[in-house]
């Protein structure tokens, strides 16, 4: 009877800690201050280093058209599903690394039209699985394999030349995007808000920069 109460407990134990609230923990800031981050945050990274220096022309859920996209000339049409990083001064001649924003498996590493190269990771965000796109990449720098677990902030490849074949055509950037569910999604544009919604803005995202 006793080890039974005492399973009981234990069982009871072990619910309340999967189901509390993710609690700060205190960091050391380079000026010797402290900081609170959540562990959500230590998870989630950014994708591709320098991030809060980029410029972002198309940022996630702008609509665009041939007409008057940020970008010309332009292809597209739609709601976009994820955020672009574009390259900062200097880097056309240097190669550009995106790295993992989270702790997951790699589940699709392939070319892509209008993409070129691409590799999805499936994670976890809030509890929930998401996948985690990463868009005109270099398929050739990408050393991960498929059910291959990268950790936050692991090197996945560098982006692909632009304008060419690794880019599908396209100018050299990240196209990041994060998709609610486990299941692989390609789609960088969709026609409708209702379909917008299974996507997440990386901008709420703790621990990504954009």
């Amino acid at each position: 009877m006793r080890l039974r109460f005492a399973l009981l407990g234990l069982c009871f134990l072990l619910a309340a800690c999967e189901s509390a609230p993710t609690k700060p923990v205190a960091q050391d800031d380079s000026d010797g201050s402290q900081s609170f981050v959540t562990e959500e945050q230590k998870i989630w990274n950014d994708p591709i280093d320098r991030a809060d220096e980029r410029v972002t022309k198309k940022p996630f859920s702008i609509f665009i058209t041939p007409a008057d996209s940020p970008v010309q000339p332009e292809k597209f049409k739609g709601y976009h599903t994820g955020t672009d990083f574009e390259l900062n001064p200097g880097e056309t001649e240097h190669d550009v690394a995106v790295r993992a924003a989270c702790i997951g498996r790699v589940i699709y590493r392939q070319w892509v039209k209008g993409y070129g190269g691409v590799v999805i990771q499936r994670c976890t965000l809030n509890g929930s699985p998401v996948t985690v796109l990463y868009g005109h990449l270099s398929l050739a720098s990408v050393d991960a394999k498929i059910e291959q677990e990268l950790a936050a902030g692991e090197r996945i490849g560098v982006l692909g030349t632009g304008f060419s074949t690794e880019t599908d055509g396209e100018r050299p950037h990240l196209h990041f995007a994060i998709h609610r569910g486990a299941d692989r999604e390609l789609e960088g544009y969709v026609q409708t808000k209702e379909e917008l919604d299974g996507w997440v803005d990386a901008a709420t995202v703790p621990g990504v920069t954009v």
